[in-house]
């Protein structure tokens, strides 16, 4: 029978496999999610609320106008009782691309394949930005799930999962200060379904009680930043609303209501901390404004690979 000594090395190089697949699957999600960043684009610097124009022939011909002397041509107006941000478009020709409804993928199988647009056949270039975060996040996973004997092969996908939207959604959020609806909501049926699939299999049988964990973090996250930007609409957007019970489901899951609670703090601190930073390296005066839903996200992942609250042990 081999020693304990003996089986280290085994155990060791297991925990080496684990970590280094998990961080290809975060290189293979930062490369697919990378390729979305660049659909959601700024919606013009008069209104970030207001659509950009829905028909790409029209800019293209608006523009040459502009370029042939009509610069004073009025622009196209937005389309009657449209509002919010613009729809996910190709950087190129800024053709409008459709999402799948359940999934947050580009619904053209060009587009899934070789990240060309169907309209105007060029490819669009993956963003970098979602690689860089999304490649040391899953190796963390990795660990986490050999340094938590209670954790199970199906608990793994449910956080990669939430390591790739999460990646994805940074990054947009950092560059357009926008939370996209194409994203955010179809991330939420695939994430119930993993923490349910992972609830239900812990080591020591079903575990119905995490279910019921995550859905009480979910409506009290939710309802908590709906409060706040209830009180305070030039505080927060409506798309840290929506991405907020998303993070609520996972911090619940992982460390039940009061995790969930305690990563809201957190989230908001490292989001004060950062600004005051910022204030202090003039980079940002007091009334400007920064992306709070990385701070969301990444404080859910912290509670997630933590696998309890983040409180201070007295």
């Amino acid at each position: 029978m081999p020693t304990p000594s003996a089986l280290a090395p085994l155990a060791d190089h297991w925990a080496v496999a684990v970590i280094a697949v998990t961080a290809l699957a975060g290189l293979l999600a930062g490369h697919v999610g990378g390729r979305l960043v660049p659909l959601f684009g700024p919606a013009g610097p008069a209104d970030p609320h207001t659509r950009a124009p829905l028909d790409a022939a029209a800019t293209r011909d608006g523009a040459a106008q502009a370029r042939a002397g009509h610069a004073g041509a009025p622009e196209p107006e937005p389309a009657p009782g449209e509002d919010g941000p613009p729809p996910p478009r190709c950087p190129h020709c800024l053709a409008e691309l459709r999402f799948w409804r359940w999934f947050p993928l580009v619904a053209d199988r060009a587009f899934r394949g070789r990240g060309s647009c169907p309209h105007c056949e060029q490819t669009v270039r993956s963003h970098p930005g979602a690689v860089l975060l999304a490649v040391p996040a899953a190796a963390l996973a990795g660990a986490a799930a050999v340094l938590h004997p209670d954790w199970t092969p199906l608990w793994l996908p449910a956080v990669l999962w939430l390591v790739a939207v999460g990646s994805a959604l940074s990054v947009v959020d950092l560059r357009v200060q926008r939370l996209p609806d194409a994203l955010v909501r179809p991330a939420y049926p695939v994430a119930a379904a993993l923490i349910a699939l992972a609830a239900l299999t812990p080591p020591d049988g079903p575990a119905p009680g995490r279910l019921l964990d995550a859905l009480l973090g979910m409506v009290l996250v939710t309802v908590l930043y709906w409060l706040l930007w209830r009180i305070h609409p030039r505080g927060m957007g409506l798309g840290d609303v929506r991405l907020s019970g998303l993070t609520g489901l996972y911090a619940g899951w992982a460390a039940g209501p009061l995790g969930a609670l305690t990563a809201v703090f957190w989230a908001f601190a490292a989001f004060s901390a950062v600004g005051l930073v910022l204030i202090a390296l003039r980079r940002a005066s007091p009334g400007s404004t920064f992306p709070l839903g990385p701070f969301m996200l990444a404080a859910t992942l912290a509670t997630v690979l933590a696998a309890g609250p983040l409180l201070p042990e007295l």
